[in-house]
């Protein structure tokens, strides 16, 4: 099964993290990585869009990826990953988190994958 990151944010957030991958890591397949703004939409607007991209591919599994526990990005992930066994949702996502995902998505099956990038976001987080 493909791998693919939805990175579900507030304004332009999930575009600006894409940017910076392309530059630390070079190409990056904009099928593989998509950005979802909620800008304009409800909550249930967001839901529904979110929905149209994983249905528009069965084949995939999808990591969301919000930028905080919380708000609309969140709440209509979560709601859109509780009903599929092949979407899951994470929230507070970070440039480590998507360098992770862009260079270990071929590497592991979906659940795994977003243990990991979970756990390198975590790692990239020092005081």
């Amino acid at each position: 099964m493909n791998n693919k990151l939805l990175i579900v944010t507030h304004g332009s957030l999930g575009i600006a993290l894409i940017e910076v991958a392309r530059k630390v890591i070079g190409e990056v397949k904009d099928e593989v990585i998509i950005p979802v703004s909620n800008e304009n939409m409800s909550t249930s607007e967001l839901a529904e869009r979110i929905r149209m991209i994983t249905e528009s591919d069965i084949d995939s599994f999808y990591i969301i990826a919000t930028d905080f526990p919380g708000g609309s990005c969140f709440i209509a992930s979560r709601k859109v990953a509780s009903s599929s066994q092949r979407i899951t949702s994470v929230s507070g996502v970070n440039i480590s988190m998507v360098l992770s995902f862009l260079t270990k998505r071929e590497l592991y099956p979906g659940i795994q994958l977003t243990e990991i990038i979970k756990t390198d976001g975590n790692r990239a987080i020092i005081s």
